[in-house]
């Protein structure tokens, strides 16, 4: 018999939504000579990671990535109906200057509406976003940032958990799980450049 339920046999729900920024386009120059010494922060619900800091430049390229959980619900129309915070749908990704003396300068930001790339494509979505200036601020040009959001079940992508659900032996799963975290956890070990830091600054505003 099947370990699934009824309900994950039916439907595929992520647990989990993977971010990698890759990189930025036509950003503005707020150091010497016209560049930036750009980082990311990339946010969800109160949780936040960083990206390293590419100086001089405004086409900063990154290629880090970081992990979120998600909370129940969060893809089914916002997470309204699963009792979730306002904005525990929403991927902020906000791009900075670092500065030598004094604060950091806010570059713009990139609101991403999981729900809606979720519905879109339950796949990898690859994409380049507009970055906007604060809420309530005047909107001018501020560059584009480059990144990937895919979802992922248990360690699982849409397109494994597809091929588990066409042979729905409990071992069959079990033996897949524990080959993806198998591999996963090697690959971690072998790498650890790549990844996001928690980002330890304080809240943007």
């Amino acid at each position: 018999m099947s370990s699934l339920t009824v309900e994950e046999d039916q439907k595929w729900l992520p647990t989990h939504v993977q971010v990698t920024v890759l990189r930025g386009r036509g950003l503005r120059g707020k150091g010497k000579h016209g560049t930036s010494d750009v980082y990311t922060i990339i946010q969800l619900g109160k949780e936040k990671y960083s990206t390293g800091v590419v100086e001089k430049t405004t086409e900063p390229e990154w290629r880090e990535e970081c992990s979120f959980e998600l909370q129940p619900g969060v893809l089914q129309g916002g997470g309204r109906n699963g009792g979730c915070p306002a904005g525990a749908n929403e991927l902020v990704l906000i791009v900075m200057h670092r500065a030598h003396m004094g604060m950091d300068v806010f570059l713009g930001q990139a609101v991403i509406q999981l729900d809606k790339v979720f519905h879109e494509s339950r796949c990898v979505k690859n994409e380049w976003y507009k970055l906007n200036s604060k809420t309530g601020k005047k909107e001018k040009e501020r560059g584009e940032i480059q990144a990937t959001v895919q979802f992922t079940r248990n360690n699982l992508t849409a397109s494994m958990y597809d091929l588990v659900m066409q042979d729905k032996s409990a071992s069959t799963f079990g033996k897949l799980k524990e080959r993806i975290k198998g591999k996963r956890r090697s690959s971690e070990e072998d790498s650890s450049s790549g990844c996001c830091r928690p980002a330890t600054a304080p809240c943007i505003e």
